[in-house]
């Protein structure tokens, strides 16, 4: 009889294990439930994060490539604006260098004219003896 007490109480000591670890398991798999979700979560979140990341590098590549367009077709307008101011300066050079071809020259027709006149004025009585 002291053995069947003694047996007893090993199974009631049993049964309370096997109660405490079906509560553990229990609560276990609550936790593993609750970890998983959370992981399921986690991973939703990183996978939107992913995707507004993309969303935003495709956006900022399309307005780098409008920038870099904007800068091409700038530089192409100031690149065609100095070359209009270039020809312009060359026909300006062209006329001005005209003009003073043309002051030289009338200079030298006035100063071989002067010349011309103060030789016959200096030699003039030699040169109506010349002519008679």
């Amino acid at each position: 009889m002291a053995e069947n007490l003694s047996i007893d109480k090993k199974f009631d000591r049993m049964e309370a294990v096997i109660e405490r670890l079906s509560i553990i398991q229990t609560d276990l798999n609550k936790m593993l439930a609750v970890h998983e979700e959370k992981l399921n979560t986690t991973e939703r979140t990183v996978s939107h994060l992913e995707e507004v990341v993309e969303k935003r590098r495709e956006e900022s590549d399309i307005k780098l490539k409008d920038v870099y367009d904007t800068m091409r077709s700038e530089d192409n307008k100031i690149l065609n604006e100095l070359n209009v101011i270039k020809r312009e300066a060359a026909e300006q050079h062209a006329k001005i260098a005209e003009k003073i071809n043309d002051i030289e020259n009338k200079i030298w027709m006035y100063i071989g004219g002067v010349s011309v006149i103060v030789f016959i004025i200096t030699n003039g009585s030699a040169f109506l003896k010349f002519l008679k």
